[in-house]
């Protein structure tokens, strides 16, 4: 098991502090790659040559970048990085390995990205709250003994779901026409995410 690190001064923050600053050095790198990521993304070079081979690749390789081994990097770097992710569930969420130990946990992270809008603030709050509900359920389950634990167990893939639907529902549209254009937008602007214009698809 991964040792517990409280960060000093931070961990006592009421409220803030127990909830950010009392976990070990593993979740420490997760609020760091989170933020060099989108640094990364956002606001250097070869985070615009990154947007570019997933946006506009042909457009990329006229400036004069090599499509295919920069998505072979980032590719190989997305996989160091989930392989990293399940030695941390092993060692410091669910301790120990099992058969199907981390079933169904593929999904979830797809799911939270399409949630997100492929964007890194986004989906990282997505992960947060996926982990909130899965937390909630063990918190809830001794004070409902007579509700059957599948329920809690279940309960947050179920809201992934719900959360997809209303993604991929345009629900912005469907609201009653009393609702003002400025709230419809913030909603729409808060739901919907697109993906990368060339997502999938083969460059040669």
């Amino acid at each position: 098991r991964v040792p517990h690190m409280p960060i000093p001064i931070l961990a006592d923050i009421p409220v803030v502090g127990p909830i950010l600053f009392q976990h070990n050095i593993l979740v420490y790198l997760a609020y760091a790659l989170l933020i060099g990521s989108w640094v990364w993304i956002a606001h250097t070079q070869p985070g615009l040559r990154l947007r570019a081979v997933g946006e506009r690749p042909e457009a990329a390789f006229a400036r004069g970048l090599s499509v295919n081994r920069l998505r072979y990097l980032y590719t190989a770097a997305g996989g160091a990085l989930v392989g990293l992710a399940g030695a941390t569930y092993s060692l410091s969420v669910k301790l120990g390995w099992s058969h199907g130990h981390t079933a169904g946990m593929g999904w979830i992270a797809l799911a939270i990205v399409i949630f997100g809008g492929w964007h890194p603030a986004r989906v990282a709050l997505g992960a947060f709250l996926f982990g909130a509900f899965k937390s909630l359920g063990s918190i809830l389950q001794p004070v409902y003994p007579n509700v059957p634990t599948q329920i809690f167990q279940a309960a947050p893939f179920a809201l992934m779901i719900v959360a997809l639907l209303l993604v991929s529902s345009n629900i912005e549209e469907r609201l009653p026409a009393y609702v003002p254009a400025r709230l419809r937008r913030a909603i729409g602007s808060l739901l919907r995410g697109a993906p990368p214009a060339a997502l999938g698809q083969r460059f040669e």
